[in-house]
């Protein structure tokens, strides 16, 4: 039966559009119901806010919807959903640090539109989080993407696999994505010794 407003598709058509040779509705919902709750938690670290990290999530799930490719010929699907979202989520980052540049007030006014008065506690970690994304922003996409990676949750084999590096190049990697982002911080007033 057919509701008002309700779509009929034909079979091999998507809500999405179109016809997708390589994805099955059965198997495409699968990997989302993996992947997404995870790649949501990363994206979200990286930004501070849920709602931007779902939308830039399912971005990346309709980019890999959109892939030409079938879904077999992935070797590592969740890899490239992590290196994809996170990629998506710096560059978000990148721009809304350069529209606070061009506008400084713009970041005040949102800070102020959706801040609720609290507590010194609350103030202190929004600013804290405010100057993390900062320094994130300021280091090389590989850096910031290994550090809110790992920082997600990943462990060092799933880093390697998002990332595309061999799982024994992870620990000096991170280390060093560690350093440049401690340096950044510090550069930009934030207290020393701050773990991201």
């Amino acid at each position: 039966m057919e509701y008002a407003g309700e779509a009929t598709m034909r079979p091999g058509m998507s809500a999405l559009g179109g016809e997708r040779a390589g994805w099955s509705a059965a198997a495409f919902e699968a990997v989302f119901f993996e992947h997404y709750a995870r790649l949501v938690a990363v994206v979200q670290r990286v930004l501070g806010d849920r709602a931007q990290a779902e939308e830039i999530a399912s971005d990346a799930f309709l980019k890999l919807y959109q892939q030409p490719s079938a879904p077999e010929r992935y070797q590592n699907l969740g890899g490239w959903l992590y290196r994809t979202a996170s990629r998506l989520g710096i560059d978000a980052l990148r721009a809304s640090n350069r529209r606070r540049e061009h506008d400084p007030e713009a970041g005040e006014r949102l800070a102020e539109a959706s801040a609720l008065s609290g507590p010194l506690e609350d103030v202190l970690r929004r600013e804290r989080a405010r100057n993390v994304r900062s320094a994130l922003a300021t280091l090389k996409p590989a850096q910031a993407q290994i550090l809110t990676l790992r920082a997600g949750g990943l462990s060092y084999k799933e880093v390697a696999e998002a990332m595309g590096v061999k799982s024994t190049s992870v620990g000096q990697s991170l280390a060093r994505a560690e350093a440049a982002f401690e340096k950044a911080y510090r550069r930009i007033g934030g207290e020393p010794n701050v773990h991201f």
